[in-house]
């Protein structure tokens, strides 16, 4: 390797799905330690997350492994009434319009196969460079973006040529990069309890898995959509995890009463039986799933008002920490597995660390709009939009090629 093009030391705040696809994107040249507050077992609910096109298509190239993660791919949507009666029926293929498919499984799933992805032996990934580090329990507290340098929790420093900040929605540094006065998340008003039911479970409260569930099994599979269709905004969004030996139930509703822990967490405890009442009038099916599951969390839903800006000096944010949308379109994971294959800027040959801020500013010149566009339409989708227009937006959301050819419009 030339003497001005060593490897650059890089820090990544947080071991969330942006965090490790950055670690995975970086290892390949340069030395990442991950810094996470949380323990290893961080973000290890049963609930499910969908990945689509213009995320599959980065994870593909990076070494990704489906099997791993017992993906489910989507092939349609399916919408009901509360009683389970079809009303739309569409199928959608995406491998075919967007070179990658549609994938659903368990976020813990999906996050394990990127911590393999940041950790692995690089023997074993095929590539070149070192395994980030993962340092737990001491996560970022503070930080001076202009010099690389984060304060951790147990007081020490550490300092990098990069920082990258995806330490989430509630990210204790964007004040510090984006402005004291940066937007806060705000409450969409909706309240989402997610809960994930297994096959097992399923037999045993009905005798036999539901009708909607048998179809997903001998046909193509679906997003099913429950819609209470009485003007109380109350609608369940189903789709298999563990190949079809799990499905994932996202209940939302108009938020009751706001709690400190369902707006500081995605992952509190929702109580049970007030999902029953407020679905009490939707298909037995879906309410004796609801009594079975082991696991029910609750969130309140929030986004994120565009920042002035990501990044200052050496620092840079990604993820929710920069760009937080509710699930409405399932759009926020996926992009920010955007934001990390953008640092393959910083792969190029010749790059040093005297490049670095110009760099992390070009990111963010693409980046931003981007993610600002997606907010957009997850927002338009909140307000119930057509199918046209459903679909005219999904083509915007699954048509990224990366970072190169995203340059060749700016």
């Amino acid at each position: 390797m030339a003497l001005d093009d060593q490897p650059l030391s890089v820090i990544v705040v947080g071991s969330g799905l942006a965090g490790l696809a950055a670690a995975r994107i970086l290892r390949e040249k340069h030395r990442v330690t991950v810094y996470e507050r949380g323990d290893p077992s961080v973000a290890t609910g049963g609930q499910g997350i969908c990945n689509f096109p213009n995320a599959i298509n980065i994870m593909r190239q990076i070494g990704y492994n489906p099997q791993n993660t017992g993906s489910v791919p989507i092939q349609g949507f399916r919408t009901v009434d509360k009683l389970g009666k079809l009303i739309y029926d569409t199928e959608y293929r995406f491998q075919e319009k967007y070179g990658a498919p549609a994938l659903s499984h368990m976020r813990a799933d999906f996050r394990a196969e990127l911590l393999r992805l940041a950790t692995a032996p690089s023997k074993e990934l095929g590539i070149s460079g070192e395994p980030a580090k993962m340092v737990f329990n001491n996560g970022a507290k503070d930080i001076n973006p202009e010099d690389g340098e984060i304060t951790l929790e147990d007081g020490t420093k550490a300092k990098a040529d990069v920082v990258i900040v995806a330490d989430g929605i509630h990210s204790r540094l964007r004040p510090k990069i984006a402005g004291l006065d940066c937007p806060k998340p705000e409450k969409s008003g909706l309240t989402c309890v997610r809960i994930a039911v297994s096959a097992n479970q399923a037999i045993e409260a009905l005798g036999r898995l539901p009708e909607w569930w048998q179809e997903q099994l001998t046909g193509d599979s679906r997003i099913i959509v429950f819609e209470a269709r009485d003007g109380s905004d109350r609608i369940m969004v189903i789709y298999g995890l563990r190949n079809m030996t799990y499905m994932n139930m996202s209940c939302i509703f108009p938020t009751k009463e706001e709690k400190e822990s369902t707006t500081n967490s995605w992952m509190a405890e929702g109580d049970r039986q007030e999902m029953l009442e407020i679905f009490h009038d939707f298909d037995d099916s879906v309410k004796k799933l609801i009594g079975v599951a082991t696991e029910v969390k609750v969130w309140e839903l929030q986004d994120l008002e565009p920042l002035p800006r990501w990044s200052v000096g050496r620092s840079i944010l990604i993820g929710d920490a920069a760009h937080a949308m509710t699930p409405m379109q399932g759009q926020g994971a996926n992009i920010g597995i955007e934001d990390a294959e953008a640092f393959r800027l910083l792969l190029q040959p010749g790059v040093t660390r005297d490049d670095v801020p110009t760099i992390l500013k070009r990111i963010e010149d693409v980046r931003k709009p981007r993610a600002s566009r997606v907010l957009d339409n997850t927002r338009q989708m909140s307000r119930g939009i057509s199918g046209a227009e459903r679909y005219r937006v999904m083509d915007d959301n699954c048509t990224y090629h990366g970072i190169f050819e995203a340059l060749k419009g700016h």
